[in-house]
């Protein structure tokens, strides 16, 4: 089923809104609506389900006018999750239940099958019984997205799905939307996040001021076209064929730098760090780190970084590139960081740069706490520390620190 936006314009309080807005939604398509907040995301999606009326203009479902509709029977072909999220008392499988109204208000013995699936779906299996107000966040917004499932739409508009959510929650929210699409259905999606759109959709529509800045594929997304609608300035990359965007600090560069130090850091670890040896004037680098991680900040403008895209484990190219930077450096620095599968070989690059006795490690918290691997990782930990200096805050580093980068 296609959905065509025709030339829609809408006003409110004699102020317009949305001006000739053109697009369109075919199947199979994972379409990513970015703008900045005031840009008419909301509305257009809105205005698209039929809440708003438009003064000129169409929208189309197949030959099928939206505007001689009622909302009821609009929900039978369109799943619209708003971005506000009211609460209830109400169970699971209840709230789900909700998005079968549209066809049975008494559900059938089929309609609980039907959600029953689509909590399965968004892998809430055994969560039928639970209370929707007792859910996580991101549990409560795989709820809402099982009830618009269970609409059947063959089109879903969804209103910032990912926003208020941690990394983990956002991931599995545009799986179960990608997988989604797979199997036929399209999805309209607003959202805030670049980058989370570019790892998940493959079209894209930049809105400005209620129009349509730039629409197309993954190529839409640079610097020029970010500055002008965003009024950011960005550095575009590629990993994988896809771009992902990194902030361009303000922060000016020190020109006395005549030491190398690189930092292994990830997840805000390394800010504090950053900043310390930035001051003092060493020349620094930084990896592997996410293109969405925290820590890009700090070292974009002070020094080179190696990236991972985002959402993705570190590659085998990355970690070498992480190691040439090491045997580049007069010292290297490992932050109180966290471990996890994705990470892991940020500690193998550290335990490389013991074996240059270069190695300062900053264990501020017990690592057992931090890791999230298991035993393999404890292992290296173990080696790491026996071989390296050991400090217990950022405050520690400079006194071994001027010991290193004169030997």
């Amino acid at each position: 089923m296609q959905l065509e936006v025709k030339n829609i314009t809408l006003s409110i309080n004699s102020n317009e809104i949305l001006s000739d807005i053109t697009l369109s939604v075919n199947d199979g398509d994972m379409v990513a609506l970015l703008g900045p907040n005031g840009s008419g995301k909301t509305t257009l999606l809105r205005t698209i389900y039929g809440i708003l009326r438009t003064e000129k203009g169409a929208v189309y479902l197949d030959e099928m006018r939206l505007q001689e509709m009622k909302i009821e029977e609009i929900a039978r072909y369109i799943g619209y999750l708003p971005q506000e999220r009211a609460e209830t008392n109400l169970k699971v499988l209840d709230v789900v239940l909700l998005g079968r109204t549209t066809y049975n208000r008494k559900p059938s013995e089929s309609d609980v099958k039907i959600a029953l699936q689509s909590i399965r779906d968004v892998g809430l299996t055994g969560f039928e019984n639970r209370l929707f107000s007792q859910l996580s966040g991101g549990e409560k917004q795989k709820v809402l997205i099982a009830r618009i499932f269970s609409q059947k739409s063959d089109i879903l508009l969804l209103d910032e799905p990912t926003a208020h959510l941690d990394i983990s929650s956002q991931i599995e929210i545009m799986e179960i939307l990608r997988e989604k699409t797979r199997e036929g259905s399209s999805s309209l999606i607003a959202i805030h996040d670049i980058n989370l759109a570019s790892t998940f959709c493959d079209k894209i529509l930049m809105v400005k001021d209620g129009r349509i800045a730039f629409a197309g594929g993954l190529d839409i997304i640079t610097e020029k076209n970010i500055r002008e609608v965003f009024q950011a300035d960005v550095s575009v990359r590629k990993q994988s064929g896809r771009p992902f965007v990194v902030p361009i600090s303000r922060k000016k560069p020190h020109n006395n730098r005549n030491k190398k130090i690189h930092v292994i850091c990830g997840g805000g670890s390394g800010e504090e760090i950053i900043r310390l040896m930035s001051d003092r004037g060493y020349s620094l680098s930084a990896g592997v780190l996410n293109a969405l991680d925290s820590d890009i900040d700090a070292i974009l403008g002070v020094g080179d970084v190696v990236t991972e895209a985002p959402f993705s484990p570190i590659s085998r190219d990355s970690y070498i590139k992480n190691l040439e930077m090491i045997d580049r450096s007069d010292a290297v620095i490992l932050t109180n960081l966290c471990v996890g599968a994705g990470n892991l070989l940020n500690l193998q690059a550290a335990l490389k740069a013991t074996e240059k006795k270069k190695l300062i490690v900053i264990d501020s918290t017990p690592f057992k706490e931090r890791n999230f691997v298991g035993d393999k990782a404890e292992e290296i930990y173990r080696k790491l520390l026996s071989r390296a200096f050991v400090v217990k805050s950022e405050e520690d580093v400079p006194k071994f620190l001027s010991k290193l980068v004169q030997m």
